[in-house]
C-alpha cells in the first residue's frame, strides 16, 4: 500500500528504537507549546513506540498517537502502563489518513521523521479534515547523529572523525542498499515540503552531547536497516549490534566506555490552518 511502511517491525526492533533514539528536543516541545492554538488535543501521526508521543502528556488534555506498525504500538503501550501518562494518552494501531477523530477536533497534528514515508496529499487531506481552524501542523526532522572532534579534549577521548568516518563505512558498506529510498525531504530540511496552508514557517538548529562511545553504536541499532541486514545475513540483533561495535571501535571493546562529542541537525515545518 503506497505511504505505508513497516520498517520496525519486530518487537525487539521497536524496543531498540524507543531505547536509543535520542530524546524529543526540547525545542520542538517549546514550539508545539507556543503555536497550538490550545491545550485540548494532540496527535502524533507515525508516533511508533510513543517516544515523541509521551512527552507531550503533561501538557495537553489529550494525546492520541497513531502508528501502523503492530510491534510499534505494543511496545509504546507497554511504556505507558503505569504512568501518570497513561491518564489521558493512548496509542491506535492504524492508518494516519484514517484518523479516529472528529472532523475539526485537533489542537495540534505533529509529527517525527514521517513526512518521508508519507502520501502527502492523502495526509494533508486528512489533516485538514480533522484539525480544527487556528490549529497547528508540525513536522520534525533530524539528520543522523554524527560523532565530531572537541576541543575539550579532557571530556572525549575518542576522535570523533574517526568515528565518524567508521559510521559511513558500516552504513554505506556493511548496509549498503538496505536503507529505505524515501529520503526527498530531509535532505533540504523540508524546503520543499509542499503547502498545505498559507506562509508556513521552518527553523533548524543543531544540538551538541557528550556521550558514550555504546550510544553511539546503540544508535546505529535504530536504523531500519539493522533489523534488514539481521533478517538478510540470518543473524540475531545482538550479533548485529556485535558486528557494529567491532567496526565502530576497530576491535577495541574497551573503547565502549569512551566519550566521544556528537551534533544531531534539527528541522521543523509548521504551518496554521486559517481561522
Amino acid at each position: 500500500m503506497a505511504g505505508v511502511y513497516d520498517l520496525f517491525r519486530t518487537e525487539e526492533a521497536a524496543e531498540l528504537y524507543a531505547r536509543h533514539q535520542p530524546a524529543l528536543s526540547s525545542h520542538v516541545i517549546d514550539l508545539v507549546l507556543e503555536h497550538s492554538p490550545d491545550r485540548e488535543l494532540l496527535v502524533d501521526v507515525g508516533c511508533g513506540s510513543g517516544s515523541s508521543t509521551l512527552p507531550f502528556s503533561p501538557h495537553f488534555s489529550r494525546v492520541l498517537g497513531v502508528d501502523y506498525s503492530e510491534a510499534q504500538c505494543v511496545v509504546g503501550r507497554r511504556r505507558l502502563e503505569g504512568t501518570s501518562a497513561a491518564q489521558n494518552t493512548s496509542i491506535h494501531q492504524g492508518s494516519i489518513y484514517e484518523l479516529p477523530v472528529p472532523d475539526h477536533s485537533v489542537s495540534c497534528i505533529f509529527g517525527v521523521m514521517i513526512v518521508h514515508f508519507a502520501d502527502m496529499d492523502r495526509l494533508y487531506t486528512e489533516i485538514d479534515r480533522v484539525l480544527k481552524p487556528g490549529g497547528l501542523v508540525l513536522f520534525h526532522g533530524k539528520g543522523s547523529l554524527t560523532p565530531v572532534d572537541s576541543a575539550d579534549k579532557e571530556k572525549t577521548v575518542v576522535s570523533g572523525k574517526e568515528l565518524a568516518e567508521r559510521m559511513v563505512y558500516v552504513k554505506n558498506k556493511l548496509f549498503k542498499n538496505l536503507f529505505h529510498d524515501r529520503t526527498a525531504f530531509n535532505p533540504l530540511k523540508y524546503s520543499n515540503l509542499p503547502e498545505l496552508y498559507p506562509g508556513p514557517l521552518r527553523e533548524q538548529w543543531t544540538e551538541s552531547a557528550c556521550v558514550p562511545v555504546s550510544a553511539v553504536i546503540n544508535y546505529a541499532m535504530t536504523w531500519s536497516a539493522a533489523l534488514k541486514y539481521s533478517e538478510q545475513q540470518g543473524i540475531t540483533l545482538p550479533q548485529v549490534r556485535d558486528l557494529i561495535a567491532t567496526h565502530l571501535t576497530a576491535g577495541d571493546s574497551s573503547l565502549e566506555d569512551a566519550s566521544v562529542s556528537t551534533q544531531l541537525d534539527h528541522f521543523t515545518w509548521m504551518s496554521k490552518k486559517p481561522p
